[in-house]
């Protein structure tokens, strides 16, 4: 079975802040949600013991890869004095709340989301390609 790239790059955007897992088998994306009932979450995780071959963690690419976006994203930009805004706003501590507080400013909010979707889809592609998970272009 193959995973959609776009449900695997949904998870990798969240991938910060919930613990996701590729199911080979079934091409599902399966993310452990925080409300799980302790009950649900332990049957999951002994479904998963039980046939660990077949499921393969979603790294935590948000962490690291979030600012290095940022970075890519206002690199593309074409007027020199909207790149200067973002590249300055992304300096420091608080730079992602700058960087998003200047996308909004800028009006670029639509921009942004349409090139962290792309970002996020090659990423999910990248990691399907590296580790042989076949995949569905979206």
């Amino acid at each position: 079975m193959k995973v959609d790239l776009k449900e695997l790059a949904a998870a990798f955007a969240q991938s910060d802040v919930r613990q996701g897992y590729v199911d080979t088998a079934a091409g599902k994306v399966i993310m452990m949600a925080d409300d799980l009932a302790e009950r649900d979450a332990m049957h999951y995780a002994m479904v998963m013991e039980e046939d660990w071959e077949r499921y393969i963690p979603i790294p935590n690419i948000m962490d690291g890869d979030e600012t290095a976006m940022m970075h890519a994203f206002s690199a593309s930009r074409s007027r020199e004095d909207v790149k200067e805004r973002l590249f300055e706003s992304l300096k420091g501590a608080g730079a992602v709340t700058r960087f998003r507080r200047q996308v909004r400013h800028l009006l670029l909010k639509p921009a942004w989301e349409s090139f962290k979707q792309d970002y996020l889809i090659q990423a999910a592609r990248d990691w399907c390609e590296e580790n042989a998970v076949e995949y569905r272009e979206p």
